[in-house]
């Protein structure tokens, strides 16, 4: 891949259809990022990220990861 670009974070609570997508900008900056995200209800949340560079093109999705999340 050339210049990152930016990160494309899905997520969902069904690992087979992540409904919520987060885009982080400014991805070649941030090359060691964290990024948080809130507001989720009690339950399975499944993640995958997706790294997309200059010219367009992006990556295969990464393996999807799980956190519970409580109150």
């Amino acid at each position: 891949m050339g210049e990152l670009d930016r990160y494309v974070i899905r997520y969902g609570q069904d690992d087979e259809n992540l409904t919520e997508e987060v885009v982080v900008t400014n991805a070649q900056a941030q090359a060691e990022m964290s990024y948080a995200i809130s507001g989720l209800d009690n339950g399975i949340w499944y993640f995958t990220i997706q790294v997309q560079d200059t010219s367009g093109l992006i990556s295969e999705p990464s393996d999807v990861v799980s956190k519970s999340v409580q109150s």
